[in-house]
């Protein structure tokens, strides 16, 4: 059962306008969207925010197709068509330059792949007359939570065997002897 505010004729209420526009989230105002819809009870708060359409694809944005990467590319991302839209925005500097990036994306938005894209960038150094130089480098990816480390050695050890790579988790709770480091 919805309880809505009695509104009188002639009276400002300067807050009115916020509360319909705004809300907190863990303490923090956030200013929503136009066209959102709102719904008070007694038991909670409902905002519906109105899906937004994505944004053109600019000119300058072009699909990175993987048959167009060179055969490291292809042999890691085998069983893939395409890089989505923000791969293949950060394509060039992720995967033919040594510049940091720093990648904010939602869940899902493929920022595991671009990881991967850097990844390749490493190997593609050490690749000489058709050879990958395993001990000339090793590559350390550092996640916030044992279950993420696990999952992304789980997808990088995938990505990688075509290549040879083995990929190794290594957490505060687990140890690697000498000749396993030195395998990956």
């Amino acid at each position: 059962m919805e309880v809505e505010k009695i509104r009188y004729p002639h009276v400002y209420d300067s807050q009115a306008e916020a509360r319909e526009t705004s809300a907190f989230i863990a303490g923090a105002k956030m200013i929503l969207p136009e066209g959102i819809q709102r719904e008070n009870t007694k038991l909670y708060e409902e905002v519906r925010i109105p899906y937004s359409e994505p944004m053109p694809v600019g000119f300058e944005e072009k699909p990175v197709y993987i048959q167009d990467l060179d055969e490291i590319g292809q042999l890691a991302f085998k069983g893939m068509k395409r890089l989505n839209r923000i791969q293949s925005i950060v394509f060039e500097t992720a995967y033919n330059t040594n510049e940091n990036m720093l990648i904010c994306a939602p869940t899902g938005a493929g920022k595991t792949n671009i990881a991967m894209l850097t990844v390749l960038h490493e190997i593609r150094q050490h690749f000489q007359q058709g050879v990958i130089k395993k001990n000339e480098f090793k590559i350390v990816y550092v996640a916030p939570m044992k279950a993420l480390a696990a999952e992304m050695t789980n997808y990088f050890s995938k990505r990688l065997e075509p290549l040879g790579i083995v990929v190794k988790e290594l957490t505060g709770d687990m140890q690697l002897s000498k000749s396993e480091i030195l395998r990956t």
